[in-house]
């Protein structure tokens, strides 16, 4: 029996960390630019594993993720998610048809609908990311308050930094 096969082994990662790319010379790169590259490389292994979780593929998992900001309408969401409208009705309607999103009148303007979570789709959500969240709280036991603030300010400019390298898609 191979030692990935026995059971006696001690378990490994779920998922090994993905290794970086060789980066050409000159590259510039620092440890906490490392770090923040591991975290974003672990995105896309989570966001499946929430959306295999909720029983929902990952555009209905990223639909969802907009619907639960603020409700949009279905010309609206197909723009987000970069499909057709004729794709985004069809998930919106495998969305409702597992009573994750219900469609209603808008209230700004009656003539168009809305696509806005359930009560049902909000708990489903929410049961799969609490576990991450409170972990992720825990993961700041140990901080200074000066250093939580350094940790802030810094995810703040990242942030700003991808919003701007996102503004030209």
């Amino acid at each position: 029996m191979s030692s990935d096969m026995d059971a006696t082994a001690a378990p490994g990662p779920p998922h090994p960390e993905k290794p970086r790319p060789e980066a050409p010379p000159g590259w510039r790169t620092s440890d906490l630019a490392d770090a923040l590259y591991a975290v974003l490389n672990a995105m896309p292994d989570l966001r499946a594993a929430v959306a295999h979780r909720l029983g929902l593929n990952l555009s209905e998992v990223d639909a969802m993720q907009h619907l639960m900001a603020e409700p949009v309408g279905p010309v609206e969401l197909s723009r987000r998610l970069h499909m057709t409208s004729a794709s985004a009705t069809v998930l919106v309607d495998r969305l409702e048809e597992a009573g994750h999103v219900v469609r209603e009148p808008d209230p700004q303007d009656g003539r168009r609908r809305v696509v806005r979570p359930t009560a049902q789709g909000q708990v489903a959500v929410f049961d799969q990311i609490r576990p991450m969240v409170s972990d992720l709280v825990d993961a700041e036991d140990g901080l200074s308050a000066r250093e939580r603030a350094a940790v802030k300010a810094y995810l703040e400019r990242v942030l700003d930094v991808l919003r701007a390298h996102t503004d030209t898609w």
